[in-house]
């Protein structure tokens, strides 16, 4: 018997420390593991909700203890990038039925932007 099953996981890599040390196992961060019997689809938005609450907060700042200098700080954290694959671009999207539409979103006026202004 085989069935197929679908595991979605969001990973979080801190990037305020060297690239050699925030790719290892200790400091890599599973915020979500979305499990089901296939792909989230376009309802992938209900699972990362709770995440990007939290990403607010961080973004607007949380008073965090250092316990090197022994001194509390105000934390800030920003979501800088996403990588995925195009299924997964194509959920996070949102609305794009077929992940090859992409390359027509691409060519749209959205993303051309006058820099000299």
């Amino acid at each position: 018997m085989s069935t197929s099953y679908s595991m979605w996981p969001v990973v979080l890599i801190p990037y305020n420390m060297p690239l050699y040390k925030g790719m290892k196992d200790e400091f890599l961060m599973m915020s979500l593991l979305i499990p089901g019997p296939r792909a989230p689809g376009k309802d992938i938005d209900v699972y990362l909700r709770p995440l990007i609450e939290e990403l607010k907060e961080l973004w607007n700042g949380v008073e965090t203890y250092d316990t090197y200098t022994k001194e509390t700080f105000k934390m800030h954290a920003a979501l800088m990038w996403t990588i995925n694959d195009f299924p997964a671009l194509s959920n996070l999207f949102g609305s794009i039925e077929n992940w090859c539409q992409l390359c027509d979103l691409f060519e749209s006026e959205t993303f051309k932007v006058n820099v000299t202004t």
